[in-house]
């Protein structure tokens, strides 16, 4: 039985909310079904289209594992150091029930670099690993941990919405996120708990404060 794993992550480029990593742990063989359902980067699918493939997703999963890092954890460490923390952490969770025969993942900074630091650090063998960048588009198992994190992102923020209002996407580009990160400042003098502090939108607020 040949076992394949995708990693991928959500909500790295947004000021609000938690960033989600994901790892899907799947027999091969269940690659032409991944494409029947029609799985591609979750970026490329409508909300719809994620969550009528999400449960088939985790019903043909071996496993299916997550982690996630805090905006206060983003703010106080290297973006690329906790995404390889992450990574690390999932892969060896995995591990400790499968043997992975590849690992495909979505690089995050240099493929070659990366492929060579994980080996090292999550003690994988380099030839286990597939590393590149827009691996969600080119690898279905890529792009179904792509789909299961993008939900997880987006049921958290739906959550955060219910305690805090219409705060928008999350991402910097979005104006009602602007908007709402400007309101709670002039409201309460400081940033909500859930913005990163140490993006350079929030940064030019406090600075105009």
């Amino acid at each position: 039985m040949n076992i394949i794993a995708g990693i991928d992550e959500a909500g790295r480029g947004p000021l609000i909310g938690d960033m989600f990593m994901v790892i899907v742990v799947m027999e091969e063989n269940k690659l032409p079904l991944l494409r029947e359902l029609g799985v591609k980067d979750s970026k490329k699918l409508s909300k719809n289209q994620r969550e009528r493939i999400f449960p088939y997703i985790l019903s043909n999963s071996l496993i299916v594992s997550a982690a996630r890092a805090t905006p206060q954890q983003i703010d106080n460490e290297n973006l690329n150091v906790i995404e390889l923390r992450m990574a690390c952490k999932l892969i060896k969770t995995v591990s400790r029930f499968y043997t992975i025969n590849t690992i495909y993942m979505d690089a995050f900074s240099n493929p070659n670099e990366l492929k060579n630091v994980i080996s090292r650090t999550c003690n994988t063998p380099e030839h286990n690993l597939v590393i590149k960048y827009n691996a969600d588009s080119e690898f279905l198992i890529v792009g179904a941990a792509s789909i299961v994190a993008k939900i997880l992102r987006d049921n958290y923020i739906a959550i955060l919405k219910r305690i805090y209002g219409e705060i928008g996407s999350g991402y910097p580009s979005d104006y009602r996120t602007i908007q709402w990160v400007e309101r709670y400042l002039r409201k309460y003098g400081e940033i909500p708990p859930i913005v990163r502090k140490s993006w350079r939108t929030v940064r030019r607020m406090l600075s105009q404060l």
